[in-house]
């Protein structure tokens, strides 16, 4: 009886305990987006030898990744690089598989941070399929997050919306996991997304999206110091008459950040800000605090942006021989670390400058090593990304001759079978062989040999993925929903969309209610033109009812399965968002 009253007291007593140190974990993750600098000093009492409260190998596991994700927001990317390296390996000494896409994820944050995203990428693709292997959505949010901020800085527009919308999607699924790890807030996403938005030149919708980010959850410290900016500087590029009180509310959130770094980098978005009102004085003392400051934390790609960002402002203000010469160590810096997007930038902002003083052959100049700083980027990417197929490849292979080997290891153990018993099994087999080849023989004397349809079909679709994966070419799939076309007009609509489809194209009968159109060589927007088109062949046919088409783009990790599933995700959200501008 003591025992048992012992055991319940201890029950009553370690589950408390850990409910207590499971919330002080979630509160650390919260915090390190809000005030890194606190959640440090939280994680280092957790951490202490001295601490009250001790805790499992899982719980040090995760204080070490938020430790990781703390140091990538106040610059210390080397850091995390480091504790990240060395816990991927304790997870898998642990058995913890689950742990192990998380820290995949803070490695290549680092590696971006860097602009090293021939080693980001590989890395966020092993940690994207790992969270979908094992159900880890707030791993699967935070890579996909990564991989739309990389892509949008080059330029892949289609991927990087993909990628941030379906991790925009995935946020429900957060409550739906069991044990919790690291995740980023949803404002964090939704600016990466706005980010995109700007870029692509679609000023309202950025607005709008960092719009929704302010106002549909409570945000504190530095993520809402980001939003704020980003939110003013959307504002003031539409010509809003709220930019102005936005911007003021953007600086006075300053004083929430706590370190040297982050300051430095508001400085720097604040500049943007000053620049584009044209307070050209301002924004030069705002990029010289923030060129010295991130000199000190030697931050090579943040001092080429800096440098960058502060030549073009003493162009626009007339002390042109300084910004000459700062822009030449720029190019010099942004040579050494095979900056190409920068450097892309740096030719252009000097071309322009060039050609609004009629020195067009300057200007010319420029835009040539502009072209080819473009072409050296592209290929950059083009040979990351074949690196990436390749080494998906050659584990393709080693898990293919893993099998192989064990599979010759059974049929090894299984061979002690009498010579007798192995005599009759040849004979045996040698007769049902002949019959067989016998009776081949008379079928095809009955019938002509035809390969059958869809073995080719499914042949012609595997070559067409594998080649535009390898090639590095663009292409979509179009999912159209014939639910609302009668069985009888059916045929109809096969022979339209053949008429309108190019040679190379491939049409699928996918299910008995979708037709896949696979588009090789065809961008976002020639898929839209596609659409459109057959839209106008679909109206006749669908007797007022609305048309359901769906589209994706291709991705290194896509299958024809996974395209299909992004294209029903895109058609549903365009539904909903025609039913709710209808409302």
């Amino acid at each position: 009886m003591d025992f048992r009253l012992i055991v319940v007291c201890l029950l009553f007593w370690f589950a408390p305990a850990w409910a207590d140190t499971m919330d002080r974990l979630d509160n650390i993750n919260t915090l390190l987006y809000e005030y890194p600098s606190r959640a440090l000093e939280e994680i280092n009492k957790l951490d202490n030898i001295s601490s009250p409260i001790k805790l499992s190998e899982t719980d040090k596991l995760r204080l070490s990744l938020l430790r990781c994700e703390t140091y990538l927001q106040l610059g210390e990317n080397q850091a995390a690089i480091n504790i990240a390296r060395m816990s991927e390996a304790k997870a898998k000494v642990l058995q913890l598989e689950s742990a192990r896409p998380y820290f995949l994820n803070c490695m290549a944050s680092a590696f971006t941070n860097f602009g090293d995203y021939r080693q980001a990428l590989p890395l966020l693709d092993n940690s994207i399929e790992l969270s979908r292997e094992l159900e880890q959505a707030q791993s699967l949010i935070n890579g996909l997050r990564i991989r739309g901020i990389i892509d949008t800085q080059i330029d892949s527009y289609g991927n990087a919306s993909e990628d941030l919308r379906l991790a925009i999607d995935i946020f429900p699924e957060l409550a739906n996991q069991a044990l919790n790890w690291s995740w980023p807030p949803l404002a964090h996403v939704r600016l990466s997304l706005s980010q995109l938005l700007a870029k692509k030149g679609e000023l309202k919708q950025a607005y709008t999206v960092i719009e929704n980010a302010l106002n549909s959850e409570p945000l504190k410290g530095k993520v809402k110091t980001l939003v704020i900016t980003q939110l003013a500087k959307m504002a003031q590029l539409n010509n809003l008459p709220n930019s102005d009180t936005l911007i003021l509310n953007a600086k006075n959130q300053l004083p929430e950040l706590g370190s040297a770094f982050e300051l430095a980098q508001s400085y720097t978005q604040m500049a943007q800000l000053e620049y584009l009102r044209g307070n050209l004085r301002r924004a030069i003392q705002l990029l010289e605090i923030s060129l010295n400051s991130f000199k000190k934390e030697n931050q090579s790609l943040e001092i080429i942006r800096t440098q960058r960002q502060l030549a073009e402002v003493l162009l626009a203000h007339g002390m042109t021989d300084k910004a000459l010469a700062l822009m030449e160590k720029t190019i010099e810096l942004g040579v050494s670390t095979s900056r190409y997007d920068e450097l892309v930038i740096c030719y252009q902002i000097l071309s322009q400058h060039y050609e609004k003083n009629e020195n067009y052959k300057l200007a010319l100049k420029y835009q040539i090593m502009r072209f080819n700083q473009a072409e050296n980027a592209y290929n950059f990417i083009k040979d990351t990304r074949l690196l990436q197929l390749n080494t998906k490849l050659s584990k393709q292979n080693q898990l293919v001759k893993l099998e192989t080997g064990r599979s010759i290891a059974s049929v090894n153990q299984g061979f002690g079978v009498k010579s007798g018993y192995l005599i009759l099994l040849t004979l045996l087999f040698l007769a049902l062989l002949f019959s067989f080849i016998t009776f081949k023989a008379k079928q095809q004397a009955k019938r002509i040999i035809s390969v059958p349809e869809s073995n080719t079909k499914e042949q012609e679709i595997e070559r067409l993925l594998s080649n535009s994966k390898l090639g590095g070419f663009p292409l979509s799939l179009i999912l159209i929903k014939t639910l609302q076309v009668y069985r009888d007009d059916l045929p109809i609509l096969n022979a339209q969309l053949e008429k309108l489809l190019r040679e190379q194209d491939v049409m699928l009968n996918y299910s008995d209610e979708e037709i896949v159109l696979l588009l090789p060589y065809t961008k976002e927007k020639g898929t839209l033109k596609v659409i459109e088109q057959i839209k106008e062949l679909m109206t006749p046919l669908l007797h007022g009812k609305k048309c359901q088409i769906g589209y994706s783009k291709m991705q290194q990790q896509d299958s024809l399965s996974s395209l299909v599933k992004r294209a029903n995700i895109q058609q549903l959200r365009h539904s909903k968002q025609h039913k709710v501008a209808a409302e």
